[in-house]
């Protein structure tokens, strides 16, 4: 499934493999040539760089990828006539074929792993073994999800990869869990999941208003104003209710008991800086994946664009990332954190995770009938063969790995020009470069070998 890339001199990224000192788009173009199957060589220069002139948060990116898409599928092969498409989507769903690929970044495995995995399935059999059904507790028991933060964390302390470890195996508990709900329970019930984390979120931090006011202005969809409105407001009055020792006595839901533990023992030793960030950046991630759970279940299709500018945060990859802080015991301020090149780093190492992961998921989603997926959403909507998109976000990946290069120069000549940026800072920034080269090359391991994607 995957084949290696071209020889190329190459230079270190703080212990990753990143590309060579020649120009990076005719690297790019090297990487396209060794990596894509279908149609690399009608690619023309040019049809998705309008999309990295953007920031990441700039709502540009999001309505020039439709625009994007259509004209990269008429560079290639162009989109299937509609008397063909169908056959040949239902077709594709058993004769899928995986773009190949090869992530330019290597990573290096911590080497406290099986203590720490020991340790974190303990803590996960401790609050999930009896609350949740056997199916779902050993599929992600099994789930080999410690590749990533193995990795993506190779210095870290024991107890802080422990803690790596069991974040990210409540993060796939929280995705389990919703994508069962979304197929067997109400849309009250999925609301009420939804209402306990964020009832968690608020009275852990009563003194900040962002996270009441995330409850109501991150949903502007007129359609769903009531819903979200009730929502909100059975959510800011629960939380008056409740108090921090409520989550640490298991009076609630066992999801909701374990992240407060997860909540607390790193706020404890973090700056209140990072802890609002990193509550801020996890309240926004759940909600998005309210918003997704909320369209599967009323079966709404996204468009391309709608889809491409909340992905990263439904798929938790913004969270997974904004960890990096207390798990490697660095602190980056905000000034530094949001600062732009920072924010293309972080977004471009989301991008790739999450498009790629749609491409390793596409079969599985695909026999679920789940429409959040972007092979899915590029097949459908531009009447291309699901192979033909396949490919198509596999060169937006590449893409963005050439993003992502620009950006650790620039964080560099930052870290380097700034003299109000301390040393500590320097090695914050550092870590996270190879934090988020590490994230890449990790998923992708994770991609091939976990189960999770078998149909």
């Amino acid at each position: 499934m995957a084949v290696p890339l071209l020889q190329t001199s190459t230079v270190s990224v703080h212990g990753a493999i990143c590309f060579s000192c020649m120009n990076p788009r005719s690297q790019v173009w090297e990487l396209r040539s060794s990596s894509s199957r279908a149609f690399p060589c009608r690619t023309r220069p040019g049809h998705f760089g309008c999309m990295k002139a953007y920031g990441p948060n700039s709502s540009s990116v999001a309505s020039l990828a439709k625009i994007s898409v259509r004209a990269h599928l008429e560079a290639s092969e162009g989109p299937l006539k509609s008397n063909d498409t169908k056959f040949q989507q239902q077709h594709q769903l058993h004769d899928f074929i995986i773009p190949k690929f090869m992530p330019p970044f290597s990573h290096k495995r911590n080497p406290l792993e099986e203590e720490a995995n020991r340790a974190a399935q303990q803590w996960y059999h401790h609050y999930f073994s009896s609350t949740i059904i056997p199916e779902t507790f050993y599929k992600i028991k099994n789930a080999s999800c410690q590749t990533i933060p193995t990795c993506v964390h190779p210095t870290a302390e024991l107890s802080r990869l422990e803690w790596a470890f069991e974040f990210y195996l409540f993060l796939f508990v929280i995705d389990d869990v919703v994508e069962c709900k979304t197929r067997t329970s109400s849309l009250e019930d999925l609301e009420e999941f939804f209402s306990e984390l964020m009832v968690l979120m608020i009275s852990s931090f009563p003194e900040d208003q962002i996270f009441k006011e995330n409850l109501t202005k991150y949903f502007d969809d007129e359609i769903d104003h009531k819903l979200i409105k009730d929502f909100a407001e059975k959510v800011n009055a629960r939380a008056m209710q409740y108090s921090k020792t409520d989550f640490v006595e298991h009076k609630v839901d066992a999801i909701c008991a374990a992240f407060s533990n997860l909540l607390s023992r790193a706020t404890s030793k973090m700056p209140k800086e990072w802890n609002l960030r990193f509550a801020q950046i996890m309240q926004r991630s759940m909600l998005s994946q309210f918003l997704e759970a909320r369209n599967l279940f009323h079966k709404k299709s996204p468009s391309i664009s709608t889809y491409m500018s909340q992905r990263s945060e439904f798929g938790y990859m913004d969270i997974a990332l904004a960890i990096i802080d207390y798990v490697d015991d660095v602190f980056l301020p905000n000034t530094i954190y949001y600062n732009s090149p920072m924010q293309k780093l972080l977004q471009g190492t989301a991008n790739v995770a999450c498009w790629h992961n749609d491409i390793y998921s596409f079969q599985k989603e695909s026999a679920n009938e789940e429409k959040y997926n972007l092979v899915i959403i590029i097949g459908k909507e531009m009447g291309s063969s699901y192979n033909q998109a396949a490919e198509l976000v596999n060169q937006m990946v590449l893409n963005e790995l050439e993003a992502i290069h620009r950006a650790i120069i620039d964080l560099r000549v930052l870290s380097q020009n700034n003299n109000e940026i301390t040393t500590s800072q320097k090695i914050a920034i550092e870590q996270y470069i190879l934090g988020c080269t590490s994230f890449i090359s990790s998923t992708h391991e994770f991609h091939i070998q976990s189960p999770r994607f078998l149909v």
